[in-house]
């Protein structure tokens, strides 16, 4: 049996004939082989075109995934964008940009980095139990054990921040327990006396021990004439309204930046503050601090090196005195203008009173009108026995529309009539503080608080 097999190429696809020759064209067994050669042939056929059409829709699913993916991490890009300004960073940054010392905003910084290594080492915990194989619960373990913050472990780590940028010294936040109250030693208590002249005074300290009545009550003993002892001298402090006995160079500190001022033992005059009338203690002198703008008494180098910087003042006292005298004749013609510009204020007022009045008797003379006409056209409706109750409706809508139309022209004349009475007002003001446009030691200026002008010392 000799069977011929030809084969022909196309350019996806292998096309096989198959033929028999001679005498076995008749043979049922070269039939049966025939068929079943052909058979084979169609079933790979058909498996090819399955394969094909297989690999062809897994070739399009993995594109779709592809551009799925791409615009998946397209959407997530926008969304973090949109949502980066709501981020811990950033909406931490904007509550530190509040803040105006520049060493706080450090301590602030350094309490938020603090807390996101916590959050980073929780979040590691919990990806390395998940790795694993643990469960989603012993994951939120570890992650809560790794994020964790002792009370005792933030109070230290506050002091340190507190210390690295200045805020606080080493050596002082030792001699505190982590509740904040001062472990009483003889050695704690000399080594804080280096810092402070009476650790007592420390408002801080008396918050921290409130049961320690004994420094309450001898803080609360001392007045402006308290004899320190030796090195030390009274204060009164602005911000508490009371008197404390600090060392020399703390109180020049103070005084320095406006915080507070030494009194002296007796001053001319009866007068309440240092002035330079004011007869200071022995070896201290009057001087007058630019930065708060105040007289106080200081040691006569301090003076002497204050002056030096441009820091500070020495005013002579006559001088002085010829200044007050002008500033209390400034005073006098300060108190007439505000006077002269309340009068101004008060004709104001007046006018506005007597124009509201006279528009709000215009409104309920409309009203009335309109109210008398709705009954003239409600009576006419009853006398005309042809007139329907549409008409009358008509009416009354028209009455009710013209009135309407009245009142709106009452309130456009009011607000111009309003807005005249202001314009007089602000040009019969001006005039008057023109006059005083070149005057050597007053002037008037608009107050935005009050919304009125206000006379003023020059400077």
């Amino acid at each position: 049996m000799v069977i011929s097999v030809n084969y022909s190429f196309a350019q996806s696809e292998t096309s096989e004939q198959v033929t028999l020759s001679g005498d076995l064209a008749n043979n049922p067994v070269a039939q049966d082989i025939l068929k079943k050669i052909e058979q084979t042939k169609k079933w790979i056929k058909e498996l090819e075109e399955k394969n094909y059409e297989a690999l062809e829709a897994k070739k399009e699913l993995e594109a779709k995934r592809a551009q799925a993916l791409e615009k998946l991490n397209q959407d997530l890009s926008e969304w973090e964008a949109l949502w980066e300004y709501y981020s811990p960073k950033n909406s931490f940054s904007r509550f530190v940009d509040k803040v105006q010392e520049s060493q706080v905003k450090e301590v602030f910084w350094d309490q938020f980095e603090f807390h996101q290594i916590k959050v980073d080492a929780g979040r590691d915990a919990l990806k390395k139990v998940l790795a694993s194989g643990g469960s989603l619960k012993e994951a939120r373990q570890a992650y809560l054990k790794a994020a964790e913050t002792k009370r005792i472990e933030l109070i230290e780590a506050n002091s340190i921040f507190n210390v690295n940028h200045n805020l606080a010294y080493y050596n002082q936040q030792i001699m505190f327990n982590k509740e904040g109250q001062f472990i009483e030693t003889p050695i704690t208590g000399e080594q804080l006396r280096k810092y402070y002249e009476d650790y007592r005074t420390n408002p801080a300290y008396l918050q921290a021990n409130p049961d320690d009545a004994i420094s309450w009550e001898d803080l609360g003993k001392t007045t402006p004439n308290t004899e320190c002892r030796k090195g030390s001298v009274v204060v009164y402090r602005f911000h508490a309204n009371d008197y404390v006995c600090v060392s020399m160079s703390t109180a020049e500190m103070w005084i320095r930046h406006g915080m507070g001022e030494i009194t002296g033992n007796s001053t001319a005059f009866n007068i309440d503050s240092v002035t330079p009338l004011t007869k200071c203690d022995e070896g201290l002198t009057v001087v007058y601090a630019l930065e708060s703008g105040k007289y106080s008494c200081v040691l006569q180098e301090t003076a002497d090196s204050w002056i030096a910087q441009g820091i500070a003042e020495a005013h002579d006292p006559q001088s002085y005195i010829l200044d007050k005298i002008q500033d209390k004749d400034v005073s006098v013609i300060i108190q007439e203008i505000n006077q002269k510009l309340e009068e101004f204020d008060d004709d104001l007022a007046l006018k506005q009173a007597e124009l509201k009045e006279k528009y709000d008797k215009k409104y309920a003379d409309a009203l009335a009108q309109s109210k008398n006409d709705e009954k003239s056209a409600i009576k006419d409706q009853r006398e005309r026995p042809g007139m329907t109750k549409e008409e009358l409706s008509t009416k009354i809508m028209q009455i009710r529309k013209k009135y309407d139309s009245t009142q709106e022209n009452i309130l456009q004349e009011k607000i111009a009539a309003l807005k005249i009475l202001d314009g007089i007002h602000k040009e019969n003001v001006k005039k008057f503080a023109d006059t005083y446009e070149f005057d050597p030691y007053v002037k008037i200026v608009w107050n935005s608080e009050l919304s009125k002008y206000d006379a003023v010392k020059k400077n």
